[in-house]
Order: C-alpha cells, then sequence, then structure tokens
C-alpha cells in the first residue's frame, strides 16, 4: 500500500501513543501506514506554510506537497518515542529538511535544462545562419539539410562519451547497428586533428557543454566570431570523415 495515497486519518493521542508503541515495537509496515496517515494533514500544513514563503516560482504546491511526505516518512521512520519529544516538533525539522534538499534538486534539474535549451538554440543559430531563408525550394532543401547535418554530427559528439556528467546518456544498445558506432569512433578521431580555436571551441561545446556566450569570454572574441568558428570546425570534420572513411554525410 502506497502511504502517500492514503486518506488522512485522525486518531485520539491514547490511541497513537499506544500505537506508537506497537510500531516501534514491531515496526510493522501496516502499524507505520496508519501513523503516516493520521499525520499527512501536518505534512500538508507545513508544505502550505512553506510554499505561501517560496522563492522558487517553478515549484508547484504538489511539489511541495511531495517533499513534505518523503520528510513525513523519515520522520515516522526514525522517531523514538521513549525521548518524550512530541513527534511534531521532530517531525517538523525532517519535514523542512526534505523539502528544501527536494527544491534544491529541483532548481538543479531545471537549470541543467535551460542550459541544454541554450547550447542547442546555440547550434540551431549557428547553422541556421542570419539570411532569410531561401525561396527556391531546391536551395531552401540543401539549407535544412546542411542544418540537419551539422546537429547530427553535434548529437554524435555529444554521444562519443568522451565526458562525463550527470546528464542522461543513451546507451550504446539504443543504436540500431554497428555503422553509427562507427561513425562515433570516426568522429573522435577527426575532433583531435581540429587545431586552435575549432578544437577548441568544439571541445568546449560538446565535451563541456559551455555555451557560446561563455566560450566567447574564455576565448576572448566575440559570440559571433564563436559561431563562425563552431560552423567552421564542424565542415572541416566532416570533411575529415569524408577523407578518412569515405563517408559523405552530404549523401
Amino acid at each position: 500500500m502506497d502511504c502517500a495515497l492514503q486518506p488522512e486519518v485522525v486518531a485520539s493521542n491514547a490511541d497513537m501513543a499506544l500505537l506508537w508503541r506497537r510500531f516501534q515495537d514491531s515496526r510493522d509496515g501496516e502499524l507505520r501506514n496508519r501513523i503516516v496517515a493520521h499525520y499527512l494533514r501536518f505534512a500538508r500544513i507545513m508544505a502550505a506554510k512553506l510554499y505561501a514563503g517560496r522563492h522558487d516560482v517553478n515549484a508547484e504546491f504538489a511539489d511541495y506537497v511531495q517533499y513534505a511526505r518523503l520528510g513525513l516518512l523519515e520522520a515516522v521512520d526514525r522517531f523514538d518515542s521513549a525521548r518524550g519529544v512530541k513527534f511534531e516538533t521532530f517531525a517538523a525539522k525532517r519535514i523542512n529538511g526534505a523539502v528544501l534538499d527536494g527544491l534544491r534538486s529541483f532548481s538543479e534539474v531545471q537549470e541543467q535544462i535551460v542550459a541544454r535549451k541554450r547550447i542547442v538554440a546555440d547550434r540551431v543559430e549557428t547553422l541556421r545562419g542570419t539570411a532569410p531563408y531561401p525561396a527556391d525550394p531546391a536551395a531552401l532543401f540543401a539549407q535544412l539539410a546542411e542544418m540537419a547535418i551539422g546537429l547530427a554530427v553535434g548529437f554524435a559528439l555529444d554521444d562519443t562519451g568522451m565526458y562525463s556528467d550527470t546528464g542522461t546518456h543513451y546507451q550504446d544498445n539504443t543504436y540500431h547497428g554497428i555503422e553509427l558506432m562507427q561513425l562515433k569512433e570516426s568522429i573522435q578521431v577527426a575532433l583531435v586533428q581540429l587545431q586552435g580555436k575549432q578544437r577548441q571551441v568544439i571541445t568546449y561545446h560538446y565535451l563541456q557543454q559551455v555555451a557560446f556566450e561563455e566560450i566567447a569570454q574564455i576565448l576572448g572574441v566575440s559570440r559571433g566570431r564563436v559561431a563562425q568558428i563552431h560552423k567552421e570546425a564542424l565542415g572541416n570534420l566532416r570533411e575529415a570523415l569524408r577523407k578518412r572513411d569515405g563517408l559523405d554525410l552530404y549523401c
């Protein structure tokens, strides 16, 4: 039974004292669920107070309640009624800490999502350029194909396994065919052949997940120059792949 989904239960003080003694003697799961159900309202009230004074506008009240319930579960498991401390006093610190920890994790995930979107937007903007899309269908198709090729090379660079982070990685067994594995290996070799700022930009952007604006500050150049170097580097990578493996990504 999921105690987080149980209805709130109100029991007398005498009943709760007996319930606590029985639970702490037996550690029975059903007794634990009954105790948790009794204090769900208390956890929800604490969540509401923290939500009222919130600083993170992205987290919803339901998130606060969920974190508070996790803190309540921990408090029930750790509480010792023999110490003479009221459970509400003991649980308040656990619930407060669980909510704050949950919000920190939530904020970190949100920041990673925003940063990832910025990085992808950088790539699309670089490959797209500033000129309007051509009216000629053939020219438009060629430009879109060029963008797709650049993004594909970038995706392969992202997933070469040459760097480590806490994000989600596609595992090798998700690829359908050995050809893509060989492409990843070839890109790693081609990357080593890049020179100067081209190699720096690709390394910072793909292997360390740094956005163009930050790369510009590191290299002491404009963001536009970083975008230009990035596009040139992708072109050189494609050419290196063509020469090394006879792989024509334009086909």
